[in-house]
């Protein structure tokens, strides 16, 4: 009876061990992603009052999905909002994959830009990652920090599809939002900081002149 529940205990235990080891091995599935590049150096960046930055969008981690032969992203969508009274933007430009191949539309609003394009005149579309989606060029117009808020460009998921129709934005986890820090022009923070050293020496001969003796 002993060596039977050690047997089985055997087998119970070299079963978890199997399956332990299945799911170590198994390959860890991508999620597909909307990412920022602020002028190509990550979702955040750091601008000069009255200097641009291109902000481009790229998807990443596409399935080829499985409408064969018609596979990979058919459409895209987006919109980025953010304070327009520190950064002023361009309209969106299509990357070189949604020139001419479908139907699109773009808004450029103040503090909301956006656009959405798809491959509508297409048998296929790009899958993978680094697709370039569109570019869009933010100028600093005061000091401050603005946050840029991607997401939806309609009220709700189905912009970003593949051509089988699965919906790749279907949380808002899809999208990833970025960052851009205006300073002052260098010029500006010279004259700020001689300004500084300037008064700061004012400050100190008025002091010495104060606590002088009467002669």
């Amino acid at each position: 009876m002993r060596s039977t529940q050690s047997l089985q205990l055997a087998k119970t235990a070299l079963a978890a061990l199997s399956v332990a080891g299945l799911l170590a091995s198994a390959p860890a599935f991508a999620v597909p992603s909307m990412n920022i590049q602020v002028d190509g150096g990550g979702p955040n960046g750091t601008i000069a009052t009255g200097e641009t930055v291109t902000v481009s969008l790229y998807g990443n981690d596409i399935p080829v999905g499985g409408g064969a032969p018609n596979d990979g992203l058919f459409g895209f969508g987006f919109a980025i909002t953010f304070n327009d009274s520190i950064l002023d933007s361009s309209a969106a430009i299509a990357g070189p994959l949604w020139v001419g191949t479908g139907f699109d539309d773009s808004r450029n609003d103040p503090g909301d830009v956006g656009m959405t394009a798809n491959r509508f005149f297409m048998a296929d579309g790009p899958d993978g990652d680094d697709i370039l989606l569109a570019s869009i060029d933010f100028t600093g117009l005061t000091v401050g920090l603005a946050s840029l808020s991607v997401g939806y460009y309609t009220l709700g998921s189905g912009d970003n599809i593949l051509f089988d129709g699965t919906v790749l934005d279907g949380s808002p986890n899809f999208f990833e939002s970025g960052l851009i820090e205006v300073i002052p022009e260098p010029q500006t923070a010279l004259l700020l900081g001689l300004g500084l050293t300037l008064f700061a020496t004012r400050r100190a001969s008025a002091r010495q002149q104060a606590t002088r003796p009467a002669a």
